[in-house]
């Protein structure tokens, strides 16, 4: 009986693991990010990380975490109390069929993560039941815009000899790179929502949002030619 008590406490810690890393990704975070802070918490490991400042820094994620850690503290006692008393006077065949059978539930609980079809399922599942309890409200415009991986907003500094100095914004081809350009910082000033007959100047800061290693080209391979 302690031995099931004991895949139960493993099964049931993972689940409120994957319910931790829906709720936080429910607020803005991303899917890597989320399933890490949600383990994190949960086992009480705890990363000092500029994601760790901005779940401190929002009041619902807070919450998930802190519920995240008080369900982990009671997980890991009740784990380690059920693998002492599961363990306590067995002989080695009877320790290693359970160890077996504790091996299994570890890999049966890995490949569901592999299978991405199931989980999806489970997520939609899980996120849906979670909407009809609370309402998760999204982090920054900046942590909204790294969902999509690889995409972020980057500042551009436009030299005197930058290929994009003197040029329309129509004329440089930014977009055909899925770079846009949100704003030009010019001195003290800001021009918000540049137009397209905008003519960028030397000494500009463009502020765009595209992929990172496309923003990078033009930012420093084409600055250096």
């Amino acid at each position: 009986m302690s031995l099931i008590a004991l895949v139960l406490v493993i099964l049931l810690s993972a689940l409120i693991v994957k319910i931790g890393s829906i709720a936080l990704r429910m607020t803005g975070i991303d899917r890597e990010t989320a399933r890490f802070q949600s383990l994190s918490a949960f086992t009480g490991t705890g990363f000092t990380t500029s994601e760790a400042e901005n779940i401190v820094n929002h009041p619902q994620r807070r919450r998930v975490i802190k519920t995240l850690m008080v369900l982990g503290n009671a997980g890991i006692v009740s784990a380690v109390a059920m693998l002492i008393i599961s363990f306590k006077g067995n002989t080695l065949a009877e320790s290693l069929t359970k160890l077996g059978i504790l091996g299994l539930t570890g890999l049966g609980i890995l490949i569901f993560s592999l299978a991405k079809g199931l989980e999806n399922i489970v997520d939609t599942f899980i996120e849906k039941r979670l909407s009809r309890v609370t309402h998760f409200s999204m982090g920054g415009f900046s942590e909204v815009l790294k969902l999509a991986r690889g995409y972020g907003v980057f500042e551009v500094t436009i030299t005197a000899d930058h290929p994009l100095a003197g040029k329309k914004l129509m004329d440089t081809g930014l977009s055909s790179r899925d770079i846009l350009v949100l704003a030009i910082k010019r001195g003290f000033s800001l021009i918000p929502t540049p137009k397209a007959t905008d003519v960028i100047e030397p000494g500009d800061k463009l502020v765009c949002f595209g992929m990172s290693r496309n923003i990078t080209e033009v930012a420093v391979v084409e600055s250096r030619s």
